[in-house]
């Protein structure tokens, strides 16, 4: 009875050190955005004794270039985040369902290329992929500092991984399901959109946050594809608070406490799905 108790004693005293762990860092980016510059400096106190939100005004406030540039910024991010979200779970789940069920040959070698586009560092690839952009698909049409630039290369990078979480759960679900659609009358087309899908939800979830978590939080790509708010990400938003003599630290804190809110309530949402779909698709994947 003593050691249960001493057990349980060091796992919750292990899931409070985790916990504070994690929070600690957004908590104090929350205690800095609400500080003035001044406090903010002061290392001999923790708390501000003037807590302001003024810093958060000044990114929600259309008459000043810096509110016209974040919410330009912010737009921005969740226009190509959602796109590519929605690309990748439309067409991962297509893939998915054609590596996880039909036999072909080099079926094995596809799969682990998939896998290995997530291998490859981005700053390895950002020259040919400027070249092409700029020089070869830039003859025929612009793209560069364009939102729809940014969605495809985050798409081409994001992709691969997600057939890789969509073929493990899709490989979970029996195919006696299927066969059963297929003797009442269904077609292929039929059993994926009417039997699959309703099943693939949990999973669907979970690629789908992954997906939005790698685009909202891409910078490189960001940095090197854009030079306009015309195409800005959050990301690169915040980046460029800072300037060559001076950096507003409270405002950096309040434009990143403010960046991580769409990930972290989507986490909070769909957490039960994503668990589920990520355990399902690690059995059989």
């Amino acid at each position: 009875m003593k050691s249960k108790k001493v057990k349980r004693f060091f796992l919750y005293a292990g899931v409070v050190l985790i916990v504070v762990w994690t929070l600690a860092p957004v908590v104090w980016l929350f205690i800095s955005s609400i500080s003035p510059h001044k406090e903010l400096l002061d290392t001999s106190q923790w708390l501000p004794e003037n807590p302001t939100l003024k810093n958060y005004v000044t990114f929600f406030n259309l008459s000043t270039h810096t509110g016209e540039s974040f919410l330009s910024a912010l737009r921005n991010s969740i226009i190509i985040a959602t796109s590519v979200t929605i690309i990748c779970l439309a067409a991962s789940t297509l893939a998915a369902y054609a590596l996880a069920r039909l036999e072909f040959k080099g079926k094995k070698f596809l799969v682990v290329s998939m896998l290995s586009t997530r291998m490859l560092p981005t700053v390895a690839l950002i020259i040919p992929f400027f070249v092409l952009v700029v020089y070869y698909v830039g003859s025929f049409v612009q793209l560069y500092d364009t939102r729809i630039n940014l969605i495809i290369l985050y798409t081409s990078f994001i992709l691969g991984f997600d057939i890789w979480i969509m073929r493990g759960y899709l490989m979970s679900i029996p195919k006696e399901l299927e066969e059963a659609g297929l003797i009442d009358g269904l077609n292929r087309w039929g059993v994926l959109f009417k039997i699959i899908l309703p099943l693939s939800a949990p999973g669907l979830v979970a690629t789908g946050i992954f997906s939005f978590l790698l685009a909202w939080n891409e910078f490189l790509l960001a940095l090197i594809f854009t030079k306009s708010n015309q195409s800005i990400t959050l990301t690169l938003f915040i980046q460029e608070l800072g300037s060559q003599y001076t950096t507003s630290w409270e405002q950096v804190s309040a434009a990143g406490f403010i960046a991580i809110l769409p990930p972290v309530i989507l986490a909070l949402l769909f957490q039960k799905f994503i668990i589920k779909g990520l355990t399902a698709g690690s059995v059989k994947g």
